[in-house]
Order: structure tokens, then sequence, then C-alpha cells
């Protein structure tokens, strides 16, 4: 049997019916928010609390389509229909380290979407290439997979030096794996002020106050961070506060 891991609703209520199998959405944005906590039940109640919600609430949307990767044998097969940016690398990072925790024994697997210039996407994939419902997976190496678990306990402790420190290829299974780590460090440092705030304050000083023309210039010029609209509107609001306060 084959367990789909969607990043987000979007993919989801675009999921080909043909493709068989137990879709499992993942219903997080892990490149927003605290992620420091050693045990999954702690990690939950700081993202409920993060995203402002019940713990109740938070398990129902986001850890209950989760637990059902606990039903996977070792001759099933997990796919992850993610993409390339940090969104969704981040994203990844984590369930490979949930998998892992949950002692899941099944081969895991990951379905890169394709290029197709100037059509429209959900979720990163291509209309033509959902309706088509024919995929190649890339299987992951062990090695990878410890890989990934590694960044995500780095990432989650914010040990930006333990990135730097990392001496970690591309590989056919991690393609843009290197590029991520570069993005994380730059994009949460130890000092100062990350790219993204960087940019969403360049494009005010600019003459952009219009949030999304802003978002749309800023997701143009970080096409590889993937970065929705609520955490953009974050560093956007910071900005005009503390401009209006000095006034």
């Amino acid at each position: 049997m084959e367990y789909h891991i969607l990043n987000g609703m979007c993919l989801y209520d675009k999921f080909p019916l043909q493709i068989k199998g137990e879709k499992v959405v993942m219903n997080e944005a892990l490149l927003h928010g605290p992620l420091g906590a050693n045990l999954l039940e702690e990690f939950w109640k700081i993202r409920a609390n993060f995203w402002q919600v019940s713990l109740t609430d938070y398990k129902k949307k986001t850890v209950v389509p989760l637990d059902n990767l606990t039903k996977a044998k070792k001759e099933d097969t997990i796919l992850f229909w993610f993409g390339t940016d940090l969104f969704c690398q981040i994203n990844s990072w984590f369930l490979l380290d949930f998998i892992s925790q949950k002692k899941i024994a099944s081969k895991i697997g990951i379905i890169y979407p394709p290029v197709y210039p100037s059509e429209e996407t959900f979720g990163h994939y291509p209309a033509t290439f959902l309706a088509n419902a024919q995929y190649v997976p890339v299987y992951l190496k062990e090695e990878e997979i410890k890989i990934a678990i590694t960044l995500w306990n780095l990432c989650k402790n914010a040990d930006i030096e333990g990135l730097s420190n990392l001496n970690v290829l591309n590989t056919e299974g991690f393609p843009m794996i290197r590029a991520s780590i570069d993005r994380w460090i730059s994009l949460f440092p130890k000092e100062g002020k990350g790219i993204a705030q960087q940019k969403v304050e360049e494009l005010i000083q600019g003459g952009i106050d219009n949030f999304q023309e802003l978002f749309k210039a800023f997701s143009n010029f970080f096409p590889d961070l993937g970065m929705g609209d609520n955490q953009v509107f974050e560093y956007y609001q910071s900005y005009l506060n503390k401009k209006n306060s000095e006034k």
C-alpha cells in the first residue's frame, strides 16, 4: 500500500482520484514559528500556542492525520509530494524524524514536481502532471534520511553554528539540500535581521506599500523559500508599526 504525504490542502483538493492509497495531509508550516522541543508532545503544545489554537484543535487538524502513518507496514511505501523550496524541505525533515521516532519501517520516496512553464500549479504540481497520474519517486537511502533528521534537530534548536559546520552535499534524494541549509542560515542568523526581513523592508522603502504587490515581488525574488503570506505579513506589519511609532 502507498501512503501519500501531501504538503497542504491545496494539493489534497486536486489530488487525482486514480492514484490509490492513503492520503496524509501535512497541515503545518514549520518555516514559521518556534520549533524547539525534545518530545513530540511538547512540540505539539509549542506549535498550538504559536498558532493560538487549543491543543485539542491543533491535534485534530495536524497530529491525527500524521498518526495515520503509524499504520504503515514494512512492505508499504510512504511517498512525499514535496517541492525543493525551504518551506517543503523543513517540513520533510521533520516528517522523516517523526517517522523515525514512530519506528515506521516502510520504504520512503519523494515525488518532486516537474516544471511546466506557464501552467497553473497546485501545491507546486502542474495540473497536467496531476491529471496524468504518472510519477516516478526518488527513493531515499538510509544515509539521506539520517542527514535529514540531523538537519531537523539542528534547525529546531536554532544551532546555526552546527548548520554552518555541517559538510553536506546535494544527493539524488535531496538535490537542493545544500542551498536549503544556506538559506536557513541566512533566514535565521544568530545576530541581526534575516534575508526575508531585510527584503520586505527594502521593498517598502522602494515604494511598495500594498501588501499583495509586496508579497508577489517577495515571492518572485525568493522562489526557493516558499514562504507563506502570513510570515511575510509579520515582517511587513512590524516594519510599518515601527515606522509609524517614530513619527
